[in-house]
């Protein structure tokens, strides 16, 4: 032990154009001190031995292996001292005016909703009330042709759709339940099943466009089908730790099901916050709605009604709230996540204090930073839409091609920084960091293992985006298969006569969507925690080890098979 000790130290970056090996120096004078130290203080820890490849038999190890504190991406040469590893911050409101802005535009549009909403929403109750009672014949009692009154009429009951939709929600928890299960066993087959299902419907794309004469969207297509299969053959040695890093976040989320219910619980307030902000822009549009000046046998003059500024407000307002919803939910999974890498006796019941002090933290300290980051993406979504609208009313005319690009621009804009905004929520969820200091983790983070990360998040991605399709199509399999047993009375109000038969369509479309909506919010929340695991394990993979030797095991083979004894473990 004392030869190899004594033996020199390679330095940190190699000069020559291989790739960059990580050398640990280990004193030599107390060499067996140290091994004997690391035992105790971690019994359980593998040493290199136990994970040397069959094939790497004859490369020479260190007497006592040393875990770096933070994960380096050998393939990629870049100096070490660069990357910080990321520091709980102090319980401060952080980005406090933001919040404050938040919460004034929800009070305004609030306000707009019950001062003009509820009285533009009563008029044309009562228009249409009026309208309907006219074609009834006039009578003094205001019937109206939907009451079953025995004259013919027919009423629908709307219970049967409810009890419809509620058996097909008990069954879409069901099926979420088994594809977290399959996830977390069979994780490696899925990723590869969604790689190549996206690599094959191009090819099949190909075949359907020459068959029907179309040479161009054949050749893309076929372009595209090579493309996928080169990403395949690149990426196939990433699989396995892309499926560890799946398993590790399951693995989080099923020990704390409660972040689960944050996510139903704002999707909840999103759908509220909707009718709120749909009753005020109607308020609105009432309000300001074109006045016209002048009879039918002359020219009319009117104004111009609700103006772009007032939808681009409103549009803003929307997209704000929708993202702010949106990503309270994924920085309190990122702080479930970790807490249950760092302390997980705090974070492994359905409703432990794991669960709770992360919530609380994205609605208290950081939901400044939270509102910061999803206005950028908001105001950038409104001018989207305003150009689209746009470019739709000007189609044909000559700056239709300007407005085209406009669009192009900033849908990249958006796409780019909401990709970002996944990443630097993670910060603000793990540490508690302001939205900007956490956008410089971010750079740190991609700078070290930037394709590491897009390559792994990619995959997973993907394969929940694949696994809601599959839940939605199987659960509409299981609302077609409800209504049939039942008899297809519980869909009568959507028409289509009697035959049981003719329910099937809208029994498959209700369970569909509610089959999708329910994966997808289970998935996104499957895909934060994998996401933060990514991250926790670039920046603290010894607590990793200390605390889920299992996963550690599963996680640190999988990363050998990409790179071999250069990995730095």
């Amino acid at each position: 032990g004392d030869e190899k000790a004594t033996a020199g130290v390679e330095p940190l970056i190699s000069d020559e154009a291989e790739p960059a090996v990580i050398a640990i120096e280990v004193p030599a004078d107390d060499d067996d001190d140290d091994d004997d130290q690391q035992k105790q203080k971690h019994p359980n820890k593998k040493s290199n031995q136990d994970f040397r490849d069959d094939t790497a038999s004859d490369v020479e190890e260190s007497s006592s292996s040393i875990l770096p504190e933070f994960l380096l991406d050998p393939q990629q040469v870049f100096d070490a001292q660069d990357y910080a590893r990321g520091e709980v911050q102090p319980a401060t409101c952080r980005d406090l005016p933001f919040a404050v802005l938040w919460y004034a535009q929800l009070i305004a549009v609030i306000v707009v909703a019950i001062v003009l909403g509820i009285p533009a929403l009563s008029k044309q109750h009562a228009g249409h009330h009026t309208h309907e009672s006219d074609e009834a014949g006039g009578d003094d009692d205001g019937s109206s042709n939907n009451s079953n009154d025995g004259d013919g009429d027919t009423y629908y009951s709307y219970t049967g759709i409810l009890c419809f939709a509620l058996l097909s929600g008990l069954s879409c928890s069901v099926l979420n339940a088994l594809a977290v299960s399959i996830l977390a066993h069979y994780g490696a087959y899925l990723i590869q099943i969604s790689i190549l299902f996206t690599v094959f419907v191009s090819l099949g794309m190909a075949i359907v466009a020459a068959l029907q004469g179309s040479i161009m969207l054949a050749v893309l297509s076929a372009i595209g089908f090579l493309i996928g299969l080169c990403y395949y053959y690149a990426i196939y040695d990433r699989i396995p730790f892309a499926a560890a890093n799946l398993s590790c976040g399951l693995t989080a989320v099923r020990k704390n099901l409660g972040v689960v219910l944050v996510a139903y619980g704002c999707v909840g307030l999103t759908v509220m916050f909707c009718a709120v902000w749909t009753t005020a822009l109607m308020g609105v549009a009432d309000r300001y709605a074109p006045q016209c000046s002048g009879d039918s046998d002359s020219n009319e003059s009117c104004n111009d009604g609700t103006n772009e500024a007032i939808l681009f407000v409103f549009l803003v307002s929307l997209y704000w709230t929708e993202q702010v919803l949106s990503n309270v939910v994924h920085v309190s999974v990122a702080g479930v996540v970790g807490t249950w890498w760092f302390a997980p006796d705090e974070a492994s019941s359905f409703c432990s204090k794991g669960v709770t002090d992360p919530l609380v933290r994205a609605t208290t300290t950081s939901f400044g930073s939270i509102c910061f980051g999803s206005l950028l993406v908001a105001v950038i979504s409104a001018l989207r839409q305003i150009v689209q609208n746009a470019r739709q009313d000007n189609d044909g005319q000559g700056d239709s091609v300007l407005l085209c690009v406009a669009e192009c621009i900033l849908a990249c804009l958006e796409g780019t920084l909401q990709y970002f905004n996944k990443w630097a929520f993670i910060y603000v969820g793990l540490y508690g960091y302001d939205y900007l200091s956490a956008g410089r983790n971010v750079m740190s983070l991609f700078d070290a293992r930037g394709w590491t990360v897009i390559i792994n998040d990619d995959m997973v991605s993907n394969t929940l985006s694949l696994t809601c399709l599959v839940l939605g199509g199987l659960s509409g399999c299981v609302g077609m298969l409800i209504s049939s047993l039942q008899g297809g009375s519980w869909l009568d109000a959507l028409g289509g006569g009697d035959a049981p038969d003719t329910h099937l369509g809208g029994a498959f479309l209700i369970a569909f969507v509610l089959g999708f909506l329910t994966s997808n919010i289970m998935m996104g929340v499957v895909d934060s925690a994998v996401s933060t695991a990514i991250v926790s394990f670039a920046e603290a993979p010894s607590d990793f080890q200390r605390n889920h030797p299992a996963l550690y095991d599963e996680m640190v083979t999988a990363w050998r098979r990409v790179y071999g004894e250069e990995c730095g473990f």
